[in-house]
């Protein structure tokens, strides 16, 4: 049986499994169609900072997210769990 999101089996959708196609940063819900369009994969430490393209590194969020911590300055010393929290509280400030 199909569920929700069967059809984004490309890039990214493991990810969004294992996030339940909803936005880590603002709560976004990417379950119904066609929610799910406005999500994408985000790198926790983009690869520009050190970041890996391994999957704990790996988060779904939406794209206005995205695009609001896309130019942010990390510490790539800093934990991935302190790096969502910050990204949490830009968008919060948004």
């Amino acid at each position: 049986m199909k569920g929700y999101g069967d059809s984004l089996r490309g890039y990214g959708h493991e990810t969004h499994v294992r996030y339940n196609f909803k936005c880590q940063y603002c709560g976004y819900d990417g379950r119904a169609f066609p929610n799910w369009f406005q999500l994408t994969v985000d790198h926790i430490l983009p690869k520009g900072h050190g970041g890996s393209n391994d999957d704990a590194n790996k988060i779904t969020v939406c794209h206005a997210c995205n695009s609001i911590t896309s130019r942010m300055e990390l510490d790539p010393s800093l934990s991935l769990d302190e790096i969502i929290e910050m990204k949490r509280a830009r968008v919060k400030d948004r």
